[in-house]
C-alpha cells in the first residue's frame, strides 16, 4: 500500500510528457532579458514561421540555458484563431551578476574581436556573468576569431578581484603553455 502511494506521489509530481502536436510561430515575444528578441531568436532558434512542438521548445530553452547568459526561461503557448497558430512567450531571467570584460591577448586587436562577436550576435556584450558555461560560451566564440585570422591559440577567462577579493572583472587571455620536457628525460 504504501509503495502505490509513493508511485502515485512521484508521478503526480513529475512532469507531464511533452505535447507532441505541432504549431507554427506566428509570433514570439520575449521579456524579462536584457537581450534583443533576435539574440534569442539566434540563440534557439525559434522564431515567426518555425513550426514546433513542445519538445522543440524545451530543447532550444536547453540550448539558450547552455549558455550561461540565462538563468531561466518560463514560456507559453497564446492559441490564435488558426488553431496551428500560436503567439510563443518566453519570460527569461538572465544570469547575473554581471562583470566588465577585456580581451588581452599579444598581438591581437581586443576591439577587432568585439566588433566580431557583435557582428556574430548582440549577445556577446562586453559585460557577463562568470558562470562556467559563459565563460565557455565566449571562449568558444573568441577562439572561432582566432582561427578565423589563423592563430592557434588556447585560451582562458581569469576572473579578477578587487582589494577585498570580490570578483570585479573577467579577463580573456591566452592559457599557459605546459613546460616542454627535457631532452633526454623519459616521461612515462
Amino acid at each position: 500500500m504504501l509503495f502505490a502511494m509513493l508511485v502515485t506521489l512521484l508521478y503526480a509530481q513529475s512532469p507531464p510528457p511533452p505535447s507532441r502536436e505541432v504549431v507554427t510561430i506566428d509570433k514570439l515575444t520575449v521579456q524579462g532579458t536584457r537581450f534583443t528578441p533576435h539574440s534569442i531568436e539566434i540563440l534557439t532558434g525559434l522564431r515567426p514561421g518555425v513550426q514546433i512542438d513542445e519538445l522543440a521548445v524545451r530543447q532550444a530553452i536547453t540550448r539558450m540555458l547552455e549558455s550561461g547568459l540565462i538563468r531561466s526561461v518560463d514560456y507559453n503557448y497564446e492559441s490564435l484563431a488558426d488553431p496551428h497558430k500560436v503567439v510563443l512567450k518566453l519570460t527569461v531571467v538572465d544570469e547575473t551578476p554581471l562583470l566588465p570584460a577585456s580581451i588581452e591577448i599579444p598581438g591581437v586587436d581586443p576591439e577587432a574581436v568585439w566588433q566580431y562577436l557583435a557582428s556574430v550576435d548582440p549577445l556577446f556584450t562586453r559585460e557577463l556573468p562568470r558562470t562556467q558555461k559563459a565563460l565557455r560560451f565566449y571562449v568558444r566564440a573568441i577562439t572561432d576569431y582566432l582561427r578565423t585570422n589563423t592563430r592557434q591559440e588556447s585560451l582562458r577567462p581569469i576572473v579578477t578581484g578587487d582589494d577585498s577579493t570580490h570578483p570585479s572583472g573577467i579577463v580573456f587571455a591566452p592559457a599557459p603553455r605546459p613546460p616542454l620536457s627535457s631532452p633526454g628525460k623519459r616521461q612515462n
